[in-house]
């Protein structure tokens, strides 16, 4: 466990899937661009953390509560997400300003899961420092910032989702890298540990 690093991810639809995963595939065949392609499709709710010894099925148990209650949530596509890192596509806001559901089960997951997070965990400052802004990346760790208008313009051809969606799917996974201190996109590989169906 000590070696694992875990996470709480939004699955889109197929639809939405078929469509980055071409992206990803496309971006490693063109650019070399590997570390997208090595998760799910998906939006980050709760990134990367380091979990301390506690038994796993008490902190499944708090999940489990928090999406008992949740509704499925409307998500809009709002272009691009760029920084240092990558490039993704933007589902942060709704109707144009922050989506209020999306918040708020990002706030609840991070406090279910918060008293399970190691006090060494390599990850805390990224995803907890940083203000939310929940995305579905297209490429990242591995793309040079200076290649970002260059891959920005191949994208313009790609057939990107754009059409809302209902948030419905959520996901909780165990990753696995022979080198978390380092490049850990070269080895990583993960573990499908639990699945949430949303209904209205």
């Amino acid at each position: 466990m000590s070696d694992s690093r875990f996470a709480v991810y939004l699955i889109p639809p197929y639809r939405v899937a078929q469509a980055v995963a071409e992206v990803h595939r496309l971006l490693r065949k063109q650019f070399g661009f590997i570390a997208a392609e090595r998760f799910q499709v998906h939006a980050t709710i709760k990134g990367f953390f380091k979990k301390t010894p506690s038994p796993l099925d008490e902190l499944e148990a708090r999940l489990d509560a928090v999406f008992a209650g949740q509704p499925p949530i409307p998500i809009e596509f709002s272009g691009y997400r760029c920084n240092p890192v990558g490039i993704g596509l933007d589902v942060s806001r709704l109707n144009g300003d922050v989506n209020p559901g999306l918040m708020a089960l990002r706030e609840q997951v991070v406090d279910a899961v918060r008293p399970f997070i190691a006090a060494d965990c390599d990850f805390v400052a990224r995803d907890l420092g940083d203000p939310f802004r929940a995305h579905i990346t297209l490429a990242f760790r591995d793309i040079p910032p200076e290649m970002q208008p260059e891959v920005l313009a191949y994208l313009e051809q790609a057939t990107l989702p754009s059409e809302p969606f209902l948030a419905d799917t959520f996901h909780f996974l165990q990753f696995r890298s022979q080198d978390w201190s380092g490049a850990w996109q070269k080895t990583l590989t993960w573990q499908l540990l639990r699945s949430w169906w949303l209904k209205e």
